[in-house]
């Protein structure tokens, strides 16, 4: 069972918690193999022509996967710190 650190699992807060270059770097890379393996074994794609998809759609998701922890790392900092006016 994953541990929970105020009511968050602890997997989350470690991911949060990671350099945003660390971030870009994994989510692109999971991403990545992820797109290129599933056209190639769902779709049927050829080897090279998924490589141009995965390389495409790897960054489109490593900018919504980065940028979507980002903010919700700052509201939740907002949510806690109520002094923090910006």
């Amino acid at each position: 069972m994953l541990s929970r650190v105020n009511g968050r699992p602890a997997l989350l807060i470690r991911w949060e918690d990671l350099a945003v270059g660390i971030q870009i770097t994994a989510a692109f890379v999971v991403s990545f193999v992820a797109i290129v393996v599933i056209h190639m074994a769902l779709i049927n794609q050829p080897f090279g022509r998924s490589l141009w998809y995965g390389l495409f759609w790897g960054v489109l998701a490593t900018v919504v996967i980065v940028s979507g922890t980002r903010t919700e790392r700052a509201r939740r900092l907002r949510e806690q710190d109520p002094r923090a006016d910006g």
